[in-house]
């Protein structure tokens, strides 16, 4: 059973409200309605839509948004990002789903609305051939020192055993270590892994958790189900890689521990990332 198989299983008999945003793309929105209606098919849930005038408009004249309308409901805001939020605050909705909204604007909306500094988001993805995987951090500003990787970390832990999936744990690092003194910021990552591997070994005695160097082909190939990049940068790169380039695929990314379900999807993404990040958000809600 795939790690998305697992998410699958536990959305069945659930019924609820889903929030999901709508951004300026109409090629991207429909994408969004399309998600929607598979959704539909297999669950008895209704989907919210958010989005500004335009966006709202294009879905309404849509033939397909006709034909489900009983079980999609169109909120229009010009400020979509808070009003969603709004929405999942006062628990009209359980759960919500970027969708197509422009992620600084939600990101920042989303600090103040929770009142929270940082955010740590777990992506699940797939290789071209067919292997899934948790993968973080996938934010250009999380986990750039050791302390915030350990805060990612132990909670992507949760996650997974959350799951009941016994954790396999990549580190990435900038390098191997026989790089060491080529240069000053591959040496970071370098040490900064190593503590890292030193430091849960420490904390969870019989966790399998290893420094994989800067050979993430050896993280797939050993079938790890958790692979930590060197920082949010390198890992957007990773995903939008193996996502855009590399014939893989995304599922959505959880935001970790903030107190309510929040799934993160690329205002670009494909068809089987947003489903994927409804399937996401309707298994962790309870």
């Amino acid at each position: 059973m795939s790690i998305l198989d697992i998410f699958t299983s536990k959305v069945e008999g659930k019924i609820t409200n889903i929030g999901i945003g709508l951004g300026d793309s109409e090629a991207h929105n429909l994408k969004v309605l399309k998600a929607t209606i598979k959704l539909l098919e297999i669950n008895k849930s209704s989907v919210y839509f958010f989005g500004n005038k335009s966006s709202i408009n294009q879905i309404s004249k849509n033939t397909l948004y006709k034909k489900n309308s009983k079980r999609i409901f169109l909120i229009e805001s010009k400020e979509p990002e808070s009003e969603i939020l709004n929405y999942l605050g006062k628990e009209l909705i359980s759960c919500v789903v970027r969708g197509s909204l422009g992620s600084s604007k939600f990101l920042k909306i989303l600090k103040t609305s929770l009142n929270i500094s940082e955010v740590a988001r777990l992506a699940l993805l797939e290789t071209y051939k067919g292997q899934q995987f948790f993968f973080g951090p996938v934010g250009i500003d999380e986990c750039n020192n050791i302390k915030n990787k350990k805060i990612f970390l132990e909670k992507a832990i949760k996650v997974l055993e959350a799951l009941n999936l016994k954790p396999k744990i990549s580190i990435l690092s900038g390098g191997r270590v026989g790089d060491l003194g080529r240069n000053p910021d591959v040496d970071k990552t370098i040490n900064e892994a190593k503590e890292l591997v030193d430091y849960f070994k420490l904390e969870h005695p019989k966790l399998e958790i290893n420094h994989d160097e800067i050979l993430i082909e050896k993280a797939i190939d050993d079938k790890s189900n958790l692979i930590i990049a060197p920082n949010g940068i390198s890992g957007n790169l990773i995903y939008r890689t193996l996502v855009h380039l590399g014939g893989g695929k995304a599922y959505g990314a959880i935001y970790m521990d903030i107190g309510h379900i929040i799934i993160d999807t690329s205002r670009v993404g494909v068809f089987s990332e947003i489903y994927g990040g409804f399937i996401l958000a309707l298994a962790l809600t309870h």
